[in-house]
């Protein structure tokens, strides 16, 4: 046969062979660890294996009291707790196979390796976790997520919703855990389900199978990678800022268009910061352990803040948007110039709730305390007090004999000097009405992880914490949209912990204070653009007043009091005092 012809045989017959090869092989298709493979019996439920890729070893879910595990020939049998799943694999090359096994007690979940060994099983521990006592019902799934990975789902059910552990471990002679993620239940700050799947693919195109976790946080998808390096695995550390930046811009360019779709985008963002990084002091997802991610300066959830605040401006719900403007407080959301203008124009276009006009009815160069004695006669407590006669005009100096703090305690014992911010937070400073003596309450502690890197003891400003004023239960205090009691004894020592007050929660009263009426109804809130009214009888809304001069008065706002009606504003702007009505 001629040589050329039986080399073109030759190669036709390998390329059909190949091809017959490829044809015959099942392409191995990128599938998040968790959802169910097409090809599985349609009767094995999702309780009984935790899904790998399609053609890889899923494990086997048990239910309570299993403490025997089959392996091999052989049987584990558990020395603490029971089995909760457990995965038939090559460990170490050798036959018989071993396993991997997920087993609990009520304080500890563990992971280990068991080795057939004749008719014994020796095991390995690998890892472990303490669970805390409010969770309980443990259940696990366990499967092959890759050649070289494996992954472990654990979840427990606790208080507030479902706690869930993933464990990420190699396949070698010692297994090795690359990575623990931790999703935590719902809190306070950050109620959002959150869901997540794992998935095998290459990255960064280096030939080597890098590692997805796909979070879902209510609506918003963010992927957290780690890429396979000689060292092991490294975070790609550009999430989850480079998504919500995505989403912030969005929500930025969209915003003139459709505010509402702009305020949905934006607090998608703000949802997710508060999930993930532990920055935002509530997160829910954390790695090896720790809570919540490192994510320093967040540029992206400071541009989200400031379309949601102008969403809610735009709409009418001030309180809403001061609640918002609170986010900035946090160290790691600095707005930029841009940013502060968007939000400034917006209160300054906001559209007042009522037809507000003021009038100067006196000046001083010093900050001043204001109060109503009445609904007629205004109190100035400055470097010479006085007090003015609203309907005519008439000032009237008075003595320190004559003055009576505004906010004092039913007894009429002690008084409220004002609120210091130290680097234990915001706290009242309190003392005998006739006396030098003085003690603090905290209102609100500073975080742990905001630590006090300049030790501070300074006057809160009127858009910190201030003291509305004193009730039966203890001080009434407030921080834009925060309502908060602050329980004392007979003494104006702390009597337990301070109580935020919701829209439907009963007001303490009688209260005595400059910024409250007597029965808690309406209290003030300043603002550097304007000033809002919160009326509890009408569900915690917000009152929007703006004179038309506003800008023309220069200063800031030092001092604002309210009348015992609600139907009148006294404030200090700069060096004028002014009072403004509706």
């Amino acid at each position: 046969m001629n040589p050329c012809r039986s080399q073109r045989l030759a190669a036709v017959l390998l390329l059909f062979v190949a091809g017959g090869l490829a044809w015959g092989c099942t392409g191995r298709k990128q599938v998040p660890f968790g959802l169910r493979d097409a090809g599985q019996d349609s009767g094995e439920t999702a309780t009984d294996v935790e899904e790998g890729a399609p053609g890889l070893p899923v494990g086997e879910s048990y239910g309570p009291d299993q403490v025997e595990v089959r392996v091999a020939e052989s049987t584990l049998v558990l020395k603490l707790g029971y089995a909760l799943a457990a995965l038939r694999l090559n460990l170490d090359g050798k036959e018989p196979v071993d396993a991997l096994v997920v087993s609990a007690d009520t304080q500890q979940v563990r992971l280990q390796a068991a080795y057939p060994r004749g008719l014994d099983v020796s095991s390995r521990a690998i890892d472990s976790f303490l669970v805390p006592e409010h969770c309980v019902g443990p259940t696990a799934s366990i499967g092959q997520l890759s050649s070289s990975l494996v992954a472990a789902r654990v979840e427990h059910q606790c208080e507030t919703g479902k706690r869930t552990n993933l464990w990420l471990v190699t396949i070698e002679a010692q297994p090795r855990v690359r990575e623990r993620i931790t999703v935590l239940p719902p809190n306070e700050k950050s109620s959002a389900d959150i869901a997540i799947e794992l998935a095998v693919e290459d990255r960064d195109a280096d030939g080597y199978e890098d590692v997805v976790a796909n979070l879902r946080i209510g609506k918003t998808d963010v992927p957290l990678a780690w890429l396979d390096r000689p060292g092991g695995f490294a975070r790609d550390v550009s999430e989850p800022e480079a998504r919500l930046k995505e989403l912030a811009d969005g929500a930025w360019e969209s915003f003139s268009a459709n505010s509402k779709s702009a305020s949905t985008r934006a607090l998608a963002v703000l949802d997710a910061f508060v999930a993930l990084c532990r920055e935002s002091g509530a997160a829910r997802v954390g790695l090896s352990g720790t809570q919540g991610l490192q994510c320093q300066q967040s540029p992206a959830t400071a541009r989200a803040a400031a379309v949601a605040i102008s969403a809610s401006i735009r709409r009418g719900s001030f309180v809403r948007a001061l609640e918002l403007q609170r986010w900035w407080q946090n160290p790691a959301l600095q707005p930029s110039p841009e940013e502060r203008n968007l939000v400034q124009a917006a209160w300054r276009k906001a559209k007042a709730n009522a037809l507000a006009s003021w009038r100067a009815i006196d000046s001083e160069g010093g900050r001043a305390s204001l109060y109503f004695r009445d609904a007629d006669t205004l109190v100035i407590d400055g470097r010479a007090p006085r007090q003015v006669q609203l309907s005519s005009g008439i000032k009237t100096q008075l003595s320190e004999a004559e003055l009576v703090p505004a906010i004092r305690d039913p007894s009429n014992r002690f008084a409220v000097r004002g609120v210091r911010a130290t680097c234990a937070g915001f706290e009242a400073e309190l003392g005998p009405i006739r006396g030098r003596q003085s003690h603090r309450a905290p209102i609100e502690r500073r975080s742990s992880k905001s630590p006090c890197r300049t030790p501070i003891d300074r006057p809160a400003t009127v858009f910190e914490w201030a003291v509305l004023g004193w009730a039966p239960q203890g001080l009434v205090a407030a921080s834009g949209d925060l309502l908060r009691v602050v329980p004392l004894n007979q003494f104006a020592k702390p009597a337990g912990r301070p109580i935020d007050l919701g829209t439907t929660s009963p007001l303490p009263a009688p209260i005595r204070g400059a910024r409250i009426t007597t029965d808690g109804t309406r209290y003030v809130i300043p603002h550097p653009e304007g000033v809002v009214v919160r009326d509890w009888r009408n569900g915690g809304a917000g009152l929007w007043l703006r004179p038309a001069d506003w800008e023309k008065v220069p200063g800031d706002v030092r001092s604002i009091a309210i009348s015992p009606d609600g139907r009148k504003i006294a404030l200090q702007k700069g060096s004028e005092i002014r009072l403004l009505s509706w």
